[in-house]
């Protein structure tokens, strides 16, 4: 049984695998989410899950990282290591197998449940992206952009996002049509709506491509001029990153994106008081990113000052190539405050 658990969830990490393909019923091959695999040939694949006994493992050619199922996804999908965990115990397992037995407060407790909570109402009628087929194009797309399927479900779409618009805020004047868009919400503390993004997701490469904006925010409260997204998702006790954009802040495991042209240093007020790292995209040519790390230098904030060694302009394109961990890794390497900070920005910065 337990091969049969192991291999289901090797199947729900796949689609953040780069090449993965089953080569035979007990070995399966992906570029190695730890190191990236090769950056020259993007077409190598040199991770492999391999099963030994009833479990599976994987093994790295490249880096030689090596892990029990367990461990892999504690490195790359911590969410779904919580579910493998809980399944290999609830099928009889004991801490001597491939996976490590769920804390306390992972294992059932005999608690009145909560009811679940109604969809907004502004969300009526705006799918979910987890209930539309595979070859639906908004699914396709966040399929291309490696968005991990543990965050699919705060993902929607409409058809039609001038409507939509129009909906969230009544006073909407602008010339938005019916556009397909990946809609992002924005909640409340109490799950309300309060703000909606639309992603563009058209895939010509033609004229009327360029001419589409791709990210269009519109808000039902209009009291706040800066919008945080996923800020009721973080933990105040842990380290949080501050990205630029929503999409970024689901690569990480503790995130907020910033939206909107409010102050930098007006962070909410429930995190006031914990360590956030401020990291804008990868774009020294970018005047106005320049000049918004200056700021958050002489506000005292930490910011991540990226290194040569990064090519890639923002997060979700280093989610490519690089695991979750080691995308912290580079930041927590890389932040700075104070002097230290300026130094790192002069060096970094194009313009």
């Amino acid at each position: 049984m337990s091969t049969y658990i192991d291999k289901k969830f090797i199947n729900f990490l796949s689609p953040q695998l780069e090449k993965f393909a089953w080569k035979r019923d007990n070995l399966a091959n992906c570029r190695c989410p730890i190191c990236g695999d090769s950056q020259k040939n993007k077409n190598k694949a040199r991770g492999f899950f391999f099963q030994k006994g009833t479990n599976f493992f994987f093994k790295c050619h490249n880096c030689d990282a090596s892990f029990s199922l367990y461990r892999l996804l504690e490195q790359v999908a911590p969410t779904l290591m919580k579910e493998y965990a809980m399944e290999r115990w609830k099928n009889g397992e004991t801490n001597k197998s491939n996976y490590v037995k769920p804390k306390e407060n992972l294992m059932f407790k005999f608690s009145k449940p909560k009811p679940n909570r109604p969809l907004p109402k502004l969300l009526h009628g705006v799918p979910c992206i987890t209930s539309l087929p595979k070859d639906h194009p908004v699914v396709k797309f966040v399929n291309m952009r490696g968005i991990p399927k543990e965050h699919w479900g705060k993902l929607y779409f409409t058809d039609d996002f001038g409507s939509f618009m129009r909906r969230v805020d009544p006073e909407c004047h602008g010339q938005v049509g019916a556009e397909h868009r990946l809609v992002i919400p924005f909640f409340n503390k109490a799950g309300e709506v309060v703000a909606a993004q639309g992603r563009s997701i058209n895939f010509r490469e033609d004229s009327e491509r360029r001419k589409t904006v791709k990210y269009i925010t519109v808000k039902s409260d209009h009291s706040a001029d800066r919008l945080w997204y996923g800020q009721w998702r973080a933990d105040p006790k842990k380290t949080i990153y501050i990205v630029e954009g929503p999409l970024d802040s689901l690569f990480l495991r503790n995130a907020i994106a910033m939206v909107g042209a409010g102050a930098l240093d007006k962070i909410p007020t429930h995190l006031k008081y914990s360590k956030g790292v401020y990291v804008l995209d990868n774009e020294p040519r970018n005047l106005q990113i320049v000049r918004y790390n200056e700021r958050l230098i002489e506000l005292g904030k930490h910011v991540c000052i990226w290194p040569q060694s990064v090519n890639e302009k923002d997060i979700n394109d280093m989610a490519y190539n690089k695991s979750t961990r080691t995308i912290e890794g580079v930041i927590d390497k890389n932040t700075y405050t104070g002097l230290t900070a300026t130094l790192k920005l002069n060096e970094w910065r194009k313009v």
